[in-house]
């Protein structure tokens, strides 16, 4: 019994899932982040680097994540720019969002195929870019930090 339940378990683990997710590795190109739009119009700046937050108001690590990256984004002279990726109702998330919001940070407005194309299983969690839209750095937003920017620019 115990050996049919492991072997079940494994098949199960080990097949293949029919969702679009899609491993990211690292130097690599990412899916193309198709907006159906942006709350209250603000498209991203051009920028150097661009971090991907995938967002989620009910977890509270992902509002002190935000406030990590708008210090990060706003600083003088910062190559950052923040896309905030969510799949909330705009009419709920934008209020949330709007402290957030900068000339530096943008949210899209259901992003298609957003977090199933990143494989993004659990918030917060980001993707650095660099302008060839390559991966640099991916994680817990909460470990994303300066030296990981500077990185990416050197």
């Amino acid at each position: 019994m115990k050996k049919a339940l492991l072997i079940l378990l494994s098949a199960w683990i080990l097949a293949p899932s029919d969702t679009e997710a899609q491993n990211i590795l690292l130097g690599e190109k990412v899916p193309e982040l198709k907006a159906a739009g942006w709350i209250d119009n603000r498209h991203p700046a051009p920028a150097t680097v661009t971090y991907l937050e995938f967002f989620h108001s009910s977890n509270p690590a992902c509002l002190t994540s935000l406030k990590r990256l708008k210090e990060l984004a706003t600083r003088p002279k910062s190559p950052l720019r923040v896309i905030v990726v969510t799949r909330e109702d705009t009419a709920r998330i934008a209020p949330i969002l709007r402290p957030y919001l900068s000339g530096r940070i943008s949210a899209t407005i259901h992003a298609e195929r957003g977090f199933s194309a990143f494989g993004v299983t659990y918030v917060p969690f980001g993707v650095l870019i660099d302008a060839r839209n390559r991966a640099l750095w991916m994680g817990n937003s909460l470990q994303f930090n300066e030296k990981l920017i500077e990185q990416a620019t050197d």
